[in-house]
């Protein structure tokens, strides 16, 4: 499958030049995929991509990841073709989609549980938003011991969003939704 995958945006000093960086974990998790790499560039020409699937990363924000990403979210999403956003990723799906998210705190840095078809997993979090409501024809598909989503999906579309960043653990943990649809004979999950 060729997927597009969105990438963080960095200023570096002393020179602060502008770059997009994929930490290279995502080579790990979606070896035998083919990855085509997203550049922040808000008015890149899209129509001339050829991908199956949009993979929207975690990292930071900038205006032009914002737009990009935007952009990149509404044309994937008018194709039908899957999405799936990861940590940063996710919060911008569930925006995009008219949910609300808020600030948490004790999440950056650090690991918790989820629950996940009546079964608790360890996962890594990177975070200082939470799900606070999903937009309307969503699930949950994991939460928090708070009860906060921590992945979910669209009922009728391949739309999915997973919070922690599965790329970052030895053993991936994904909804089985979304393993099914990233794993390859390669794939470490």
């Amino acid at each position: 499958m060729k997927i597009l995958i969105t990438q963080a945006e960095h200023k570096n000093p002393p020179f602060f030049f502008v770059h997009d960086s994929l930490e290279r974990s995502w080579h790990h998790l979606l070896a035998g995929h083919e990855l085509i790499l997203a550049p922040n560039i808000p008015n890149h020409d899209w129509d001339n991509i050829d991908y199956d699937c949009l993979v929207m990363t975690g990292g930071n924000d900038s205006m032009a990841r914002h737009l990009t990403e935007n952009h990149l979210y509404q044309i994937t999403e008018t194709a039908g073709k899957p999405i799936v956003g990861f940590c940063h990723g996710a919060f911008a799906v569930n925006d995009l989609a008219a949910g609300i998210n808020g600030r948490i705190e004790g999440h950056v840095g650090t690991e918790h549980m989820v629950s996940m078809n009546g079964q608790k997993f360890l996962v890594n979090s990177y975070h200082s938003q939470n799900i606070m409501k999903l937009p309307p024809g969503f699930e949950s598909l994991a939460l928090d011991d708070d009860g906060n989503p921590e992945a979910f999906r669209h009922l009728f579309k391949p739309i999915y969003g997973v919070v922690w960043h599965p790329e970052r653990q030895e053993t991936p943990v994904l909804p089985a939704c979304v393993a099914d649809l990233l794993r390859t004979p390669k794939s470490r999950f």
